[in-house]
């Protein structure tokens, strides 16, 4: 059921909702994207977007661990710990302690699991050094893209995956600058993506694919992205090489769980 809910975001703008809506409060005014995930920028994890921390460290919700790339977390709210096994490995965290267990055998950190939000942030560093999983960072994208097919199994993923007519194409002909989040009208919100070309050529119009999906809680349930087949939104203009492209959409605002979005080339 939940694969049918791919939403018409003309009607639902229309219609407005009134059923467990979410304050704008919760989501983040404006922010830079840190983490790419496969094909997959990763703009927003409830209730914290991926973030830098004061020790240049990118964190991210423990939650999101489970949800986005398949680990199995639990955390004990009385002593402030958490405990995750992902890929192959069991881990312990407490906030505050830059001391982790790994197999039971003490890691020190150089930064510290932080609580934001209610919601403990885990220094992803960690889990880069004491597995094997796939990864390099980006100088030109500036984030770290995650290479590794066992943890691109998150249901954002699967959604989007689900819904794409246009699976071959080229990656990496965007570079994700930032993206603002505002209050619409009918209790929806409005997202803008701001994205540089970084290819060496002029992109011409129609040739660009910058394309968010919204997730939603289970309170509310599924998803919501522009239809490719029957699509609500132009075709984006052409773009010059090294010139900024801003692509703006509204989304309902409830519930929001995770905002993510490629930003690619359609292959001719």
């Amino acid at each position: 059921m939940k694969k049918l809910m791919l939403i018409i975001l003309g009607i639902i703008i229309l219609i407005g909702t009134n059923t467990n809506e979410a304050s704008a409060g919760s989501l983040p005014e404006s922010s830079k994207v840190h983490l790419k995930v496969g094909p997959y920028f990763v703009l927003y994890t409830k209730p914290v977007a991926p973030l830098v921390d004061q020790n240049h460290r990118l964190l991210v919700p423990l939650r999101s661990i489970e949800d986005l790339f398949g680990g199995k977390v639990k955390y004990d709210s009385s002593i402030k710990t958490a405990s995750l096994s992902w890929l192959g490995h069991d881990f312990q965290f407490s906030i505050g302690s830059k001391d982790a267990k790994v197999d039971n055998q003490t890691i020190s950190m150089d930064t510290t699991p932080v609580l934001k939000q209610g919601a403990m942030m885990l220094p992803l560093r960690i889990f880069l050094d004491q597995t094997d999983m796939e990864y390099h960072w980006d100088k030109e994208l500036q984030v770290l893209v995650i290479d590794d097919d066992r943890v691109i199994v998150g249901e954002p993923f699967k959604d989007f995956a689900g819904n794409d007519l246009y699976s071959q194409n080229v990656d990496g002909a965007f570079r994700i600058d930032n993206y603002t989040l505002s209050s619409g009208k009918n209790q929806t919100f409005k997202l803008a993506i701001t994205a540089t070309n970084i290819t060496d050529d002029d992109i011409p119009e129609g040739r660009s694919d910058i394309h968010p999906l919204v997730s939603f809680g289970a309170s509310y349930g599924g998803f919501s992205t522009d239809s490719y087949s029957r699509p609500f939104y132009p075709a984006l203009p052409s773009v010059g090489k090294g010139e900024e492209v801003v692509v703006t959409q509204s989304y309902p605002l409830v519930d929001v769980d995770y905002i993510i979005t490629v930003a690619r080339l359609f292959s001719e």
